[in-house]
């Protein structure tokens, strides 16, 4: 077996650092204040590496690299779809080499960005993509809220007082808009009854908080069907947005509407 090309790290950015020296002890608000201007900005993180077995990169925002555990909490997952690659990629390889076949590098990407934020939540879109040996490539969209005061990730449903408000308050808008969008990219109407008619419940889709003039405060929502979730591959992924209404804000825990703006 040829050897493996040196891996090519290259690291962007990391989170952030070692606090500055100690301030004036005598004021306490000064010297926080003056720690906090001596500490270097967050700056966005990125990995890649690249040999003749696979490819990988890794990425996430400024906005994620300025909290600690959400930082620890992407690089874990990091490792996880590291490890994956190179295992299914050294299977694939073996296999391949044994019948005769050739064989084509796996990749895998990961792409963490801002949706938009408040003082309390962090929305961030997640597209990941990748070749593992088949016909094609796979790609899909996903979603991360975190809860700075609790200090981790939740789930959009549990924003919710009540979850089931979330599915009544958005299931009907979600399924209509899907079903023009489908009927826009088939040029006939969804009849029912096929393969992909159906329309995916929330759980089965990204639902993503978006601060469209990143004034604080979640304006919309982004909903996103990966590919095979709404339709065939050809298909692609369908993103609807959908407007933030009040009905919606009044159903969220008491602690959660300040984050959100009809």
């Amino acid at each position: 077996m040829k050897a493996v090309a040196g891996l090519l790290l290259l690291v962007a950015a990391c989170s952030q650092q070692d606090a500055a020296p100690s301030a004036n002890q005598a004021d306490p608000a000064a010297g926080s204040a003056a720690r906090a201007a001596a500490l270097p900005a967050a700056r966005p993180f990125a990995v890649k590496l690249h040999n003749d077995l696979f490819e990988f990169d890794f990425t996430w925002p400024a906005e994620a690299a300025a909290v600690p555990q959400l930082a620890q909490s992407l690089r874990a997952k990091m490792e996880k779809s590291k490890a994956e690659l190179i295992a299914g990629a050294k299977e694939d390889k073996a296999y391949r080499d044994k019948q005769g076949f050739d064989f084509q590098p796996h990749s895998a990407s990961t792409s963490y960005e801002t949706a938009g934020q408040s003082p309390r939540l962090l929305s961030l879109r997640a597209d990941a993509g990748g070749y593992s040996g088949g016909a094609h490539g796979n790609f899909g969209t996903g979603a991360l809220l975190w809860d700075r005061q609790a200090g981790k990730e939740i789930a959009f449903a549990d924003l919710f007082a009540a979850r089931g408000n979330r599915d009544r308050l958005l299931t009907q808008g979600w399924c209509d808009a899907l079903n023009k969008a489908r009927a826009e990219k088939r040029g006939e109407p969804v009849a029912g009854g096929g393969l992909f008619d159906d329309c995916p419940p929330l759980d089965d889709i990204a639902v993503i908080p978006v601060d469209s003039n990143k004034d604080g405060k979640f304006d919309r929502l982004l909903l996103v069907a990966s590919p095979y979730v709404a339709g065939p591959w050809v298909e692609g992924s369908y993103e609807i947005e959908l407007p933030l209404t009040a009905d919606l804000i009044a159903a969220l825990k008491s602690e959660y509407r300040p984050s959100f703006t009809a």
